[in-house]
């Protein structure tokens, strides 16, 4: 190798080399990008990111039943590899504080863990196989929620809410880049009772559905606050989430399924994209019979992701078709899925927690 250039660059060019990496699967990328600068240059490109399929990053769901002492569920993380099925995924016995913390919340491939005996937060790469350890907050801690954008950097944020107030909440942020916590406070702009956990995070964002047919946005660097109407009622299987950059928001009866898409923020105009319902995902199918849930949009395409009884669904609303199931097997009865992560192949996350 001589000034940064492998003699398989010069033998095969970037145009075929590009071929060949688009075709190998993320953990062969991930350490590919060390080869060579050239190599990192076109891992690390958009022609070559907008080449590869999406990350199906992680399930993660609750097994069926559940322990008769009334505990809460632990969350158990799963993949969704080539071959139509979901399994566990590999070994994490990497993470040496894995039996003693349960997963509280996951986004973009990373896991957030947390232990109450001492408390501690933990965040994991399952796909690097590294974690690092978070300074406790200084306030007890209610609800947390991960935030990661492996699109646009390594740096990932932990956003713990501390306390109540009757419009708001007091939060603590941890930013990895400072690797401190900042304690806040938050103005909803609506009754704190109002507000729903079904949050979405997008765009260095919160973005948290209310009962009062709202969702709010808080920007996690300045905490500003915006309330924007829905286009129906928020119900507990309605879901935010985005597509091609724009806020979309989901709601369904567990027969019928409506999107609708934000296309002016200033004046809160929302527009119906698409409707389904129980006889597109399963022709001839009953709505008494068969339910489904929404789980996630495809980021860049008309595809949607649903959750029907021990499947994992993706659903073309331009062809009104499934293009793709996981089956989550006769040993996962009873199973509750509870989030899944798509995104695009990023070196970001393959530098998160490096």
């Amino acid at each position: 190798m001589v000034s940064g250039r492998s003699d398989m660059d010069v033998e095969l060019g970037e145009d075929v080399l590009t071929e060949i990496l688009a075709r190998l699967p993320y953990r062969s990328l991930a350490r590919f990008q060390c080869v060579s600068t050239s190599w990192r240059r076109i891992i690390s490109s958009d022609y070559l990111r907008r080449r590869l399929p999406l990350i199906t990053s992680g399930v993660l769901y609750s097994g069926g039943g559940g322990g008769d002492d009334g505990a809460r569920r632990a969350y158990t993380y799963a993949c969704a590899p080539d071959g139509g099925g979901v399994a566990e995924a590999g070994d994490m016995g990497f993470f040496p504080c894995h039996d003693a913390s349960t997963i509280i919340d996951g986004c973009n491939g990373l896991l957030l863990y947390y232990a109450s005996r001492p408390a501690a937060f933990h965040v994991v790469n399952p796909t690097t196989r590294r974690w690092a350890a978070l300074p406790a907050p200084r306030a007890r801690t209610l609800l947390s929620v991960l935030a990661f954008d492996p699109c646009a950097s390594p740096h990932y944020k932990v956003v713990c809410f501390t306390g109540w107030l009757p419009r708001g909440a007091t939060i603590e942020v941890f930013d990895s880049e400072r690797c401190a916590w900042r304690g806040h406070g938050v103005d909803f702009g609506l009754d704190t009772d109002a507000m729903t956990a079904t949050m979405h995070c997008f765009g260095g964002a919160l973005h948290v559905l209310a009962y009062s047919g709202h969702v709010v946005r808080v920007d996690l660097d300045t905490m500003a606050c915006a309330v924007t109407a829905l286009p129906a009622p928020v119900s507990c299987r309605a879901r935010a989430g985005h597509c091609r950059g724009r806020l979309r928001f989901a709601s369904s009866d567990g027969a019928r399924l409506r999107i609708w898409e934000l296309e002016d923020a200033g004046a809160g105009e929302w527009a119906l994209k698409h409707e389904i319902g129980v006889g597109d995902v399963v022709p001839g199918g009953s709505s008494q019979a068969i339910t489904f849930l929404f789980m996630a949009f495809h980021p860049e395409r008309e595809v949607v992701y649903l959750w029907s009884p021990w499947k994992l669904l993706a659903f073309d609303m331009v062809e009104r078709r499934v293009e793709e199931e996981w089956a989550f097997g006769s040993e996962k009865e009873g199973a509750h899925l509870i989030q899944i992560w798509l995104f695009p192949f990023s070196r970001h996350l393959a530098n998160a927690l490096a």
